[in-house]
């Protein structure tokens, strides 16, 4: 089968690599879409996230999206035959965090795409059929892959605890803040402000819930929060870019006694974090670690029309152009949103 092998940083090539057979107790996967992640770019352009570093060839790729074209022997023959999304953090299911319903923190997780393990920018690939769900018909197999940062979204706002009529701040308008901000909405928050360093996005915002957005690059982040909320501050707020600089800027936008999730993977392995500011402020922080438990509840906004993720996708590549697809998005050129590679 045809994958997409990064081979260093900036450097990928499309190689043949042997079409995958499913153990006992996982699905055969045509892929059909997958999208292009924040976390595959720090991958692509540094080769690394913290102290995860790619060391060999490795194929990217974790939003993924295809039809089950086989299953083995304990799997649910069922699913032969449907689009499935995929659900990509395998846990060991055995664990204490596994057993309490904390899998997404495994400490034996297997993750696609992120080394050692291979991920979906290929034809074909095997995963436990557990984590496969079957989409309805009318879904597209690119809807479909985007049921991944969607999952990322509504955890963050899970976590943010959201009471109806507050306000927030979405830091960071990529894919997982405009998803992010349509389900801060859905969950009754009044006012949505959000920041960007890119004025196409800033200008897509409003499309997607947010009430007020602004260059983070040309006014300042606090300063222009503040007088928005008439100097008293979000109720709360959420960290979805990719950056050293934003958590600290979380804590400084958010009203005393008021709330914060980390949910942007800034690639470093250590960052600065303003610890005098929250404790002052006793402000309750969260760390945003992927998703759990949240596959059914987007796959209903999605078929319901109460989130649009299909628009988020304005670039859409095969297999072969699968560079210039990460190409786009690490240069952010083209006004692009989400970039995907489709079969």
């Amino acid at each position: 089968m045809k994958a997409v092998q990064l081979r260093a940083p900036r450097d990928m090539r499309l190689v043949d690599m042997p079409k995958p057979s499913p153990k006992p107790h996982e699905a055969l996967i045509r892929i059909e879409s997958t999208g292009v992640c924040g976390s595959d770019m720090h991958y692509y352009i540094d080769g690394r996230i913290g102290k995860t570093v790619c060391t060999e060839p490795i194929v990217l790729g974790h939003e993924y999206a295809g039809v089950v074209e086989d299953v083995g022997r304990d799997a649910d023959r069922s699913l032969i035959g449907k689009r499935v999304a995929v659900e990509p953090g395998i846990p060991c299911g055995k664990c204490e965090l596994c057993r309490t319903g904390h899998y997404n923190v495994c400490l034996d997780l297997q993750f696609p795409g992120g080394p050692p393990y291979d991920g979906a920018l290929c034809e074909h690939i095997c995963v436990h059929a557990g984590f496969c769900f079957p989409i309805p018909d009318e879904m597209s197999a690119l809807e479909g892959a985007m049921l991944e940062p969607l999952a990322v979204a509504v955890h963050s706002v899970a976590l943010a605890r959201v009471q109806v009529n507050e306000t927030a701040a979405v830091l960071g308008l990529g894919p997982i803040g405009l998803l992010t901000a349509q389900v801060l909405r859905l969950a009754g928050v009044k006012t949505i402000i959000g920041s960007d360093l890119q004025d196409y996005r800033v200008e897509a915002a409003a499309k997607y819930g947010v009430d007020f957005a602004f260059n983070a690059d040309r006014h300042d982040t606090v300063e222009t929060v503040m007088a928005e909320t008439k100097g008293r501050g979000v109720d709360l707020a959420i960290d979805c870019a990719r950056s050293t600089k934003t958590p600290d800027l979380l804590c400084r936008v958010i009203r005393p006694a008021g709330r914060g999730i980390l949910t942007g993977i800034s690639g470093e392995s250590e960052g600065v974090f303003p610890v005098d500011i929250a404790r002052r402020k006793e402000l309750t922080i969260t760390w945003c670690r992927r998703f759990a438990h949240n596959y059914p509840t987007c796959i209903d906004l999605v078929a319901s029309g109460r989130v649009d993720v299909r628009s988020m996708v304005t670039h859409s590549f095969p297999l072969e152009r699968t560079k210039e697809a990460f190409e786009l998005v690490a240069n952010m050129e083209d006004g692009v949103l989400k970039a995907s590679v489709d079969q």
